[in-house]
């Protein structure tokens, strides 16, 4: 490389086996910068498959609560919502926590868990 400055005109970074740019969307084949392509970028089969999932169980929640008369069902799907959100946000925040994180992590998936279980063995009325 007769230069060590990137396209982006900041010095190039050597990684493993290639000269990439600062930015890391070029790297350096000996002759010109190419784009940098990304592992998994081309089908987001993990993005598709959480949808999914989502929207089954939102047409699921929604099922239940239209095929019942109980207000009592509608406040406990709310609540089960609510718990898994609170979760959800909990368990993304503290994976910025490092080893003091792990954890709690661990009890927010054995939480869930635990939730998902008994929901199964004791359903609300119907």
């Amino acid at each position: 490389m007769d230069t060590q400055l990137g396209p982006d005109g900041r010095p190039a970074v050597f990684e493993g086996d290639a000269w990439v740019s600062q930015d890391r969307r070029f790297w350096w084949n000996g002759a010109a910068w190419l784009p940098l392509k990304r592992a998994g970028a081309a089908i987001p089969l993990v993005n598709i498959g959480i949808v999914l999932l989502i929207l089954a169980i939102i047409g699921y929640v929604a099922y239940t609560m239209l095929a019942t008369e109980s207000a009592f069902t509608v406040g406990f799907y709310v609540g089960v919502i609510a718990f898994f959100g609170v979760v959800f946000l909990v368990f993304r925040f503290v994976g910025r926590w490092g080893w003091f994180g792990i954890p709690i992590r661990v009890v927010c998936v054995a939480l869930a868990l635990l939730k998902v279980v008994t929901l199964i063995a004791h359903p609300p009325p119907a």
